[in-house]
């Protein structure tokens, strides 16, 4: 356990945390979870809140047997042990979903090039990555890994029943709405990305390609109101109705 665990939990126990951070993989999570004022006013999914021990050694244990990395920060709302769930408020970031795959590939590439992945972790070839949602797309606890992390982003942020449980912040409006949502000084900075992060990902795709995300992540679509090109425009923080002053 590190200090910033270790403060996680501090946070936790003296009540000064009002957040539970859902960290969907590649959707800025670091960005927010590493900003400077919400080290005490905001946990992220450790260990520590998990569901059960149980939940944690044998997540531990699947990707230890895989050589996978465990990714324990990446658990769902629904893998929260339920006294976080009914004292924070959840809140998450989504993004764009064709956007993420692309984010998600480059992040495939950039790994390998570091040496952080062996040579075929991932397809190099985008159109033959996309064929891997066959391959993990329902496999137990990949919802933890980015690159191979096939589940929609609905399934982070709601519950058994698929009803939303947490505030959605977009991505693609980070800056001000981070800023606006937590009352914070300065926006999140920007980490962790993937090298090319900030280049066209719409030339990746082809009619074709453009389909077979449409359809697989067609819940993320339908719940966040998505098109190809646009950020969510329904269900997020952004869009909920101002309060009344009656």
């Amino acid at each position: 356990m590190n200090l910033r665990q270790l403060r996680s939990i501090a946070a936790w126990h003296l009540g000064t945390a009002r957040w539970v951070f859902i960290h969907i993989p590649k959707n800025a999570g670091v960005s927010v979870r590493k900003h400077p004022e919400l080290e005490w006013r905001m946990i992220p999914a450790d260990p520590y809140f998990h569901i059960s021990r149980d939940y944690t050694r044998r997540l531990a244990a699947f990707m230890a047997e895989r050589g996978e990395h465990h990714g324990f920060q990446h658990a769902r709302w629904r893998d929260l042990h339920p006294k976080v769930r009914n004292r924070l408020r959840a809140v998450a970031v989504v993004r764009n979903p064709w956007a993420r795959v692309v984010s998600r590939f480059r992040f495939a590439m950039t790994a390998r090039n570091f040496g952080k992945t062996p040579e075929d972790y991932a397809p190099r070839d985008f159109e033959a990555f996309l064929e891997e949602r066959h391959v993990y797309g329902g496999r137990e606890f990949y919802w933890h890994r980015a690159i191979r992390g096939w589940y929609p982003q609905t399934d982070y942020v709601t519950d058994e029943e698929g009803r939303l449980r947490a505030d959605c912040l977009r991505l693609e409006h980070l800056s001000e709405e981070a800023v606006r949502y937590f009352g914070l000084s300065k926006p999140p900075a920007r980490r962790n990305r993937s090298r090319g992060e900030g280049a066209d990902w719409i030339s990746f795709y082809t009619p074709r390609t453009i389909q077979i995300v449409a359809d697989w992540y067609a819940r993320d679509i339908e719940t966040f109101g998505f098109d190809f090109d646009t950020a969510a425009t329904r269900n997020v923080w952004a869009t909920r109705p101002e309060p009344s002053e009656d």
